[in-house]
């Protein structure tokens, strides 16, 4: 029997998966990536109860539509009851998705492009953030405006162009992922020679306080790290997302393990259309989503401080192509994948 569309509920649950959860997840995953098996979970409902689905976040203002999305009552008015999960990491979160323990995670897209290579079964539902439209055309300095993301350099390197870049030691957060992958595309399409870059794995913190004590020649900083960049006056030479990806593009997604998708087709609308909403909302009030980002996550921030963030409303295939294929020109990737098979469409 379908649900009644006229019922509504709102949940804003964040718990924490235990470490035993976590290395359960990690064990099923490892047959689910060479399966579609059925992922359970809690997202089946009663005839006269809501959908419950189960969304693992992050702490960036990327994700701010889904706060957005609880509070102001979009999730409600789908008849969705939204419990977001705390999980350290996007591997944590592949494996809960995997083990029936999500449903729905946050995930960059170049990282899902490397799941689909990877066979593991997870397909993009609902884009998060993206490029704001107007950050590609815009001159070096006002590109800062549009994306918390940029590359900065010590001050003993020397740096103070993406030239400099050449045989540098450059920290990112994961290596063989999206801070390397746009830094190498862009750098190779200003024919600046790539080979020599050293890669270093540091976390954002680390990485900034390399930078200040000149242990590295350039890191790969967001936000609010990136604003203690600009208060140390360190250099940003690099705003790497904003040139790599088409513009109005999305740079994150909400993806789904492709069983639990196909099973569930109507929690899978739902969520399409309230995150569409709350994407729309958070456009149109953009200070609003950038104060509350600021109090959700505790900076000691100001909303002028913070990036005019972009959250488009749907994943665009051709745009979601044109990546895949810079990609594979860097030799990031082999060869070219068919990306309809990552994403699941817009629900009429």
């Amino acid at each position: 029997m379908p649900l009644n569309p006229e019922v509504k509920v709102v949940s804003m649950k964040i718990r924490n998966l235990g470490l035993l959860g976590l290395a359960a997840a990690a064990v099923v995953s490892l047959v689910a990536c060479s399966s579609d098996a059925p992922s359970g979970g809690s997202s089946a409902a009663g005839a006269d109860g809501p959908i419950k689905i189960r969304v693992q976040s992050q702490a960036s203002i990327a994700a701010e539509p889904l706060y957005l999305g609880v509070e102001q009552g979009f999730f409600e008015e789908e008849g969705l009851d939204v419990e977001i999960v705390d999980l350290p990491d996007l591997s944590s979160a592949i494996a809960a998705l995997q083990a029936g323990k999500l449903e729905l995670a946050f995930t960059p897209t170049i990282g899902a492009l490397q799941m689909a290579r990877q066979n593991v079964p997870v397909t993009l539902i609902a884009p998060s953030d993206g490029i704001n439209p107007v950050a590609a055309e815009a001159p070096l300095e006002e590109q800062r405006n549009y994306t918390s993301v940029g590359v900065y350099t010590s001050a003993a390197s020397g740096i103070d162009n993406i030239e400099g870049l050449a045989g540098a030691s450059i920290a990112v957060p994961e290596l063989k992922a999206q801070a390397d992958a746009t830094i190498t595309s862009v750098l190779q399409e200003a024919d600046v020679e790539t080979d020599e870059i050293e890669w270093l794995n540091l976390g954002f913190v680390p990485a900034l306080e390399a930078l200040k004590n000149d242990q590295v020649d350039a890191a790969f900083l967001v936000s609010p790290y990136s604003i203690e960049a600009d208060a140390a006056g360190l250099k940003r030479i690099m705003n790497p997302s904003a040139v790599f990806f088409p513009q109005g593009s999305a740079t994150s997604a909400w993806a789904a393990s492709q069983s639990w998708a196909q099973e569930n087709p109507e929690a899978v609308a739902r969520f399409q259309r309230a995150i569409a909403k709350s994407a729309e909302w958070a456009n149109e009030n953009l200070e609003a989503t950038q104060q509350h980002a600021i109090d959700r996550s505790g900076l000691k921030l100001t909303p002028e401080q913070m990036p005019q963030s972009y959250w488009p409303h749907a994943i665009d295939q051709a745009q979601l192509e044109e990546v895949d294929d810079k990609l594979v020109a860097i030799g990031f990737f082999d060869d070219a994948i068919d990306v309809s098979t990552i994403l699941t469409p817009v629900a009429k």
